[in-house]
């Protein structure tokens, strides 16, 4: 016993066998060198109308995945309390309302909705089943807040549903997906179709070897799209430079989504038209593009692969850079 008053115990712990640490950052158990130890102080259950107070040490070590010095993860505690403390706000919370449950523990309702929460979070998981590695897979970022708040998605392509979500984006995100199905998961992958992030390729490309890399259909008519707005622009300002009105009227940002539609209609037919005269340069941008697109009804991968390797020496040929860069 460290010491000891009239509302309040505190016990001070020492730990009495040296067992590995498991890291608070990967979740895995490393046998490496102690880097320090502190201490963490937790709230348990109340003994004999006295709150309890526990001063645990905690030790930090290097992760082996990233290289960081990471506290240790304790099992028993959850966040500045311990498990059972946490289990007793839940059974209250069910019962009676969190002012309440906080009161008679003397925490406001704020720390009780939190803690019932992680502990409600948890029974959910248990609950849930294991997600089982696909053969197809896609993978998306979703802004879900303001301030960049990004939710990322798995989607099992041949079930056409999300097997797989978690907070943020990019290859720390996506890690944790691979980590989660493990090495035998990542090797039962065929094909993953993103939107072509670096973050995403490289985790990828670290954990399932042998998949194949697809830029998904939407990203890469999004990134045409964006290679011909660069050409509008570029051959709008030089109209407006050379007063040439009846051009800049059809290179104006109000045209702009007619030129980015991926149906033909009357209006683009007749902008086309128009442009095949009046520009070259943008006319063959939108050549380009549906020429790309075609790709996708090729019919078999020989033919794919002929069309693609056509289109990539029309895309230098032209010089047009936007393109040339794709």
């Amino acid at each position: 016993m460290l010491s000891k008053t009239e509302r309040r115990i505190e016990f001070l712990l020492e730990q009495e066998e040296e067992s590995a640490s498991v890291c608070s950052g990967c979740g895995k158990v490393h046998n490496t060198a102690v880097h320090s130890v502190g201490r963490i102080t937790v709230e348990d259950l109340p003994m004999s109308g006295k709150r309890v107070y526990l001063h645990v040490p905690r030790r930090k070590s290097v992760c082996l995945e990233d290289g960081s010095i990471r506290v240790e993860e304790i099992e028993w505690i959850r966040g500045r309390f311990t498990k059972r403390f946490a289990d007793q706000v839940c059974r209250l919370t069910s019962i009676t309302t969190n002012k309440e449950s906080g009161w008679f523990l003397g925490i406001d309702d704020e720390m009780v909705y939190r803690l019932d929460k992680g502990m409600l979070e948890e029974l959910a998981l248990e609950k849930l089943e294991k997600v089982k590695a696909p053969r197809h897979m896609s993978v998306d970022e979703v802004a879900w807040q303001k301030w960049h708040k990004y939710v990322t998605n798995v989607v099992d392509v041949d079930k056409r549903r999300v097997i797989w979500n978690h907070d943020g984006r990019g290859k720390t995100a996506l890690d944790k997906f691979y980590h989660t199905i493990g090495t035998r998961g990542c090797k039962r992958i065929k094909a993953v179709a993103s939107d072509g992030a670096k973050g995403f390729l490289s985790s990828t490309k670290k954990h399932a070897k042998k998949a194949l890399i697809v830029l998904d259909h939407f990203h890469v008519k999004k990134y045409l799209n964006e290679a011909i707005d660069v050409v509008r622009k570029e051959e709008l300002r030089n109209a407006w430079q050379q007063g040439h009105e009846e051009l800049s009227q059809m290179l104006h940002c109000n045209k702009r989504f007619i030129l980015m539609q991926n149906k033909v209609t009357n209006k683009r037919k007749d902008i086309l038209d128009k442009l095949s005269t009046l520009n070259e340069r943008i006319y063959k941008a939108m050549l380009l593009k549906e020429q790309f697109l075609s790709l996708y009804v090729s019919g078999n991968r020989r033919a794919a692969y002929a069309n693609l390797k056509a289109w990539i020496g029309a895309a230098i040929r032209s010089g047009i850079e936007p393109f040339v860069e794709l």
